[in-house]
């Protein structure tokens, strides 16, 4: 009977995100979207990167930790492996943990690097007036969701 409560315990913690979970080195998953990433409404719409961990997490709202730079045409993503638990009530609801970040919205041509535990994924990211497109060029631990976004729809 007391290994039976201890176990349920344990169980309803970590459905609850109580369970401290602190380090992930999943694959990850990304896309970029155009739309409100950050902020609500009102316009203008933004482009944003959303990062994903293909582990899912008792709740919504885990946070991959990490750092974006830009530096001219050059979109650096420094992905942590440490995941931290939402700070505010925890959704109910099974999800990944991820990272958004704002990215530039002019039309022209990136390079997008992604570098954990010194392996880099690179990309080419084009935006233009219809769409955002996301060439693969070097992927170890990342994948992107699509090759193509639509934009302004």
């Amino acid at each position: 009977m007391k290994t039976t409560l201890v176990v349920a315990t344990a169980l309803f913690a970590a459905a609850c995100g109580t369970v401290d979970l602190t380090h992930d080195s999943s694959p990850l998953r990304f896309s970029i979207r155009e739309g409100y990433i950050l902020d609500p409404p009102p316009p203008p719409t933004q482009i944003g990167l959303l990062v994903e961990t293909t582990t899912q997490y008792p709740c919504l709202g885990y946070r991959l930790e990490s750092e974006f730079h830009v530096s001219g045409s050059t979109l650096r993503v420094s992905v942590s492996d440490r995941v931290t638990k939402p700070s505010e009530v925890c959704l109910t609801a099974i999800g990944p943990a991820g990272f958004r970040v704002l990215l530039p919205t002019a039309i022209g041509t990136y390079t997008l690097e992604f570098t954990r535990d010194g392996v880099t994924d690179r990309y080419t990211v084009t935006i233009t007036d219809a769409a955002i497109e996301i060439a693969p060029i070097e992927m170890h631990f990342t994948t992107p969701t699509a090759l193509t976004f639509p934009r302004g729809g």
